[in-house]
């Protein structure tokens, strides 16, 4: 497989995944393809709980649910800082342009996309069940399609294959000036896929339209389109985490 020149993606790390020591125990978090990817991507690290004001190492903080919606905690002090994590939530995201993508910490409360364990109340003394943590959730709802994924579902290689041509895609099309041009190049392989949507595309004379109805519609297109139409893009060094 050829090489293409991409732009480099624009990926909001948690930052204990991007060497940062921010974690709850100050123990630093490795892993190998989130290390990998920092070398070919615009980082934008952040640590929830730095910036809600807990330090390094502090006392655990945990999700609880009461009502329809889960909460953060800290069982130790009794402290409930749903609020405080939503309203930094909340700025930050909206703080953000131009972004390809998030690579969140698993299992954390703040930014778990998946399996964070859940409790009945504060002091995390009975199992309720598995959720995300505050901050993802913020992300899922303010960037709906938008890759984003933890290190721990990364694990899984169609996972990683698939979020880094996402990425991939999204930076090329961010850094086109012309869509025409990143149009001509994907055109054949969502032809294939679906007549109407590259039809849709093709027909679409505003630049921000085109970027919005793709953005919408490259999620649901299978990996091997997308490999095909984007596969060049990825550069050699992390091809190896992905097997092609």
């Amino acid at each position: 497989m050829r090489r293409c020149k991409a732009p480099r993606p624009r990926v909001v790390f948690s930052a204990c995944l991007v060497g940062e020591n921010v974690r709850y125990d100050g123990k630093p978090v490795k892993d190998s393809f989130a290390e990998a990817l920092r070398d070919h991507v615009e980082v934008i690290g952040v640590c929830p709980e730095i910036e809600i004001g807990l330090g390094v190492p502090r006392d655990r903080i945990v999700l609880f649910k009461e009502g329809d919606e889960p909460e953060l905690a800290q069982p130790s002090t009794g402290l409930v800082l749903t609020e405080r994590m939503r309203r930094f939530s909340a700025g930050f995201l909206r703080s953000l342009s131009g972004i390809d993508g998030f690579l969140l910490k698993s299992k954390s409360p703040s930014c778990g996309l998946s399996r964070v364990r859940i409790y009945r109340d504060t002091r995390a003394r009975r199992f309720r069940g598995l959720g995300r943590g505050i901050f993802a959730l913020e992300v899922l709802r303010r960037f709906p399609y938008l890759p984003a994924e933890d290190e721990g579902r990364l694990s899984d290689r169609e996972r990683r294959l698939r979020f880094l041509l996402l990425i991939f895609a999204l930076a090329l099309l961010r850094d086109s000036p012309d869509t025409a041009d990143f149009h001509r190049r994907v055109s054949s392989s969502l032809r294939i896929f679906s007549p109407g949507l590259e039809k849709r595309l093709r027909n679409l004379p505003d630049p921000s339209a085109y970027r919005v109805v793709f953005l919408k519609a490259v999620g649901k297109v299978p990996t091997p389109v997308l490999l095909r139409m984007f596969g060049d893009f990825v550069p050699p060094s992390l091809r190896r985490y992905v097997d092609f």
